[in-house]
């Protein structure tokens, strides 16, 4: 099994995970926004945007990293 582990985090592998993990991420966090009304809401859309938009930066920075093999080589 270990032997298939660089395999499993090269950058389409992580891309591929990456791209999963922020799908479900916004189910999540977008569960709030749609069990809110009015100004409630609107804070709600706010934190989730947040939230999001530092989890992109987040993946995607350690995208750009397992593709140079900077990390996990």
């Amino acid at each position: 099994m270990l032997t298939f582990i660089p395999f499993l985090l090269g950058p389409l592998a992580y891309g591929v995970i990456a791209l999963l993990i922020f799908s479900g991420s916004i189910v999540v966090f977008s569960i709030p926004v749609l069990a809110t009304r009015g100004r409630a809401q609107l804070l709600w859309f706010l934190a989730m945007g947040g939230l999001i938009t530092a989890e992109a930066a987040v993946l995607i920075t350690l995208g750009i990293l397992i593709d140079q093999g900077t990390i996990w080589n």
